[in-house]
């Protein structure tokens, strides 16, 4: 049996040895109005020029790029402008990037990457590390309050006024987080308006001492920003660290909204091991917060709301497949039937008064 082991691992390893891949790029011409170059990824095992692998990784790449063909000439369209791309290769893995535009109704700009095996083909699923998974169920909200909202709030104001209608984005949209010397780099998503209005997007930066925010890190978060060297690690590096580091961040949930169209509120939960549920929420205009605790069973969280050690009221949170034109859409990017919507009640200590709620942000650490 170990013998038999033995030569599969040899196999593959002389499989995975004998491939010499390159990423090549080729220049495409848009046929809108033949102006502008677009470089696309192109694999090449310049050892097997047969490869079932690399065609099977080309074929992903075209799909994305939705034409049939890397020869110019092959192609009755081609909608994309001046795309950009790029390619780290480690082990058995490659990591692609791209970054352009696209003629759609209007040009739209954005970006994607991929993870191949290049063991199967296959496409890799993604294996990132939320922002919000940093930090301990009390402290992100505390974070968000004494870093980042105030600043950010002044850009969305500066943003609607020069667009005249409210992104698509929200505060707590932080797309990048990076280590540069002592500082934690954090950048909101750029991807805030539609293209007729892009320049009108907000832009905020921030950083912060690491040595400030020691006191809102999960352990996860401590780790990864100060006690190893994850932050200087390769893309590929932390690809398969965060393989190992993904059971290690804790069942948060982070809830925005408004309680009956009126009460802005902001909510912080932990879902334990045994689905038994701590946290708290506040009303943002006071920020003063008031625990809760409770139980999460299969698509609901139920919670007991209690100040001054007083039961003051009761929530349920739903999380759902079923349609709700009034819920928030979660929107599940790997597969679209699994999205689901949040929706939620608040109730009186005598269950007479009933609040819906109108949440209007969810941040999680995983899929629901």
């Amino acid at each position: 049996m170990k013998l038999n082991l033995l030569l599969l691992f040899l196999l593959n390893a002389s499989f995975v040895f004998s491939q010499q891949i390159i990423v090549e790029k080729v220049k495409l011409i848009e046929t809108i109005d033949s102006q502008f170059v677009s470089e696309i990824p192109r694999v090449k095992d310049l050892n097997n020029k047969n490869s079932k692998i690399v065609e099977k990784i080309n074929a992903e790449i075209l799909d994305r790029f939705m034409i049939n063909s890397f020869n110019q000439s092959e192609l009755d369209e081609f909608r994309w402008h001046e795309v950009e791309c790029g390619s780290e290769l480690k082990g058995d893995i490659l990591y692609i990037w791209f970054k352009g535009g696209y003629y759609g109704p209007y040009l739209s700009y954005g970006e994607d990457d991929f993870y191949f095996s290049l063991k199967t083909g296959e496409l890799l699923k993604l294996n990132t590390i939320p922002f919000q998974s940093l930090f301990s169920v009390s402290g992100y909200l505390d974070f968000l309050n004494k870093y980042w909202l105030d600043g950010v709030k002044k850009e969305f104001e500066t943003a609607i006024k020069c667009a005249e209608l409210e992104p698509y984005c929200s505060y707590y949209d932080i797309y990048s987080y990076a280590v540069e010397k002592d500082k934690l780099v954090i950048d909101l998503i750029d991807d805030c308006y539609p293209h007729v209005v892009m320049a009108c997007s907000p832009n905020y930066r921030k950083s912060i001492k690491l040595d400030s925010i020691k006191p809102f890190l999960s352990d996860l978060g401590r780790y990864m920003l100060i006690e190893s060297n994850y932050m200087s690690k390769s893309i590929i590096e932390k690809f398969n660290e965060n393989i190992l580091l993904k059971p290690r961040m804790p069942n948060n949930l982070f809830f925005f909204g408004k309680i009956d169209n009126k009460y802005a509120f902001s909510m912080a939960i932990n879902i334990d091991s045994t689905k038994k549920v701590t946290g708290y929420y506040y009303y943002d205009n006071k920020r003063e917060k008031i625990s809760l605790k409770g139980q999460s069973f299969n698509e609901t969280i139920t919670l007991v709301e209690t100040h001054s050690q007083k039961t003051t009221g009761f929530f349920e949170l739903m999380i759902s497949k079923n349609h709700d034109a009034d819920g928030l859409f979660i929107y599940d990017d790997e597969n679209d039937y699994n999205s689901k919507y949040l929706t939620g009640k608040w109730f009186s200590t005598d269950k007479k008064k009933v609040l819906n709620i109108k949440f209007t942000e969810l941040k999680t650490n995983h899929k629901y």
